[in-house]
């Protein structure tokens, strides 16, 4: 089985307050909470009281950061129960965001890019924006055969939910799709699969 030896994973920042901002955006999930707090700590009460903080406590290795970010003082702490919840919260909250907001992203790389889908959509660039990945780098993976997106995918072949094939998981990860491209492992030769046993990279 062919797999392209393309590494597309994304490069990431440290999240720092960024001085041009009038109002500040942080989403996170899970590990993010992390680097959420580390930029907190870093922001000037004045930052600090225009900033709006969201926060999944889903997570696939079980961090949670929930009880520390509640003793920090933000203008507002939105904390939900899944990553889908916060990505829908942040919806909301840009679609009230003005000229000079600035937002941080913290999180899984699937996190990470599904929120920067949605701060695409309100025209937000990447001067507006930072990102941090933290914890696992288990992978979000889109079905070429059948749309299917599944999220904290850790093996390099898997059964997709949607059309029940067996995927290999290729090393290119699209920031269209906010997704590694998962394609039928035995596409080349049929009941030929790579090793079903490989773990990948997370």
């Amino acid at each position: 089985m062919l797999i392209t030896g393309i590494k597309s994973r994304p490069t990431y920042d440290e999240l720092t307050p960024l001085a041009s901002g009038l109002r500040h955006v942080a989403a996170a999930q899970g590990s993010g909470g992390a680097p959420l707090l580390k930029l907190l700590a870093a922001m000037t009460p004045a930052q600090r009281a225009q900033t709006t903080v969201i926060y999944s406590t889903e997570s696939f290795d079980g961090d949670n950061h929930l009880a520390e970010l509640t003793t920090e003082s933000v203008a507002e702490l939105l904390p939900v129960s899944s990553n889908e919840a916060a990505l829908e919260t942040l919806r909301e909250v840009l679609g009230t965001a003005k000229m000079g907001t600035r937002l941080y992203l913290a999180g899984s790389e699937g996190f990470i890019g599904t929120a920067m889908q949605v701060a695409s959509a309100f025209g937000m660039d990447s001067d507006e924006v930072l990102r941090e990945q933290a914890g696992s780098l288990v992978r979000r993976v889109w079905c070429a055969h059948c749309d299917t997106y599944t999220d904290n995918v850790t093996m390099r072949v898997f059964e997709c939910p949607g059309c029940h094939l067996n995927l290999v998981v290729r090393d290119h990860y699209s920031s269209r799709l906010a997704a590694f491209q998962g394609v039928k492992a035995d596409g080349e030769v049929p009941g030929e699969l790579p090793d079903i046993d490989e773990e990948l990279d997370t």
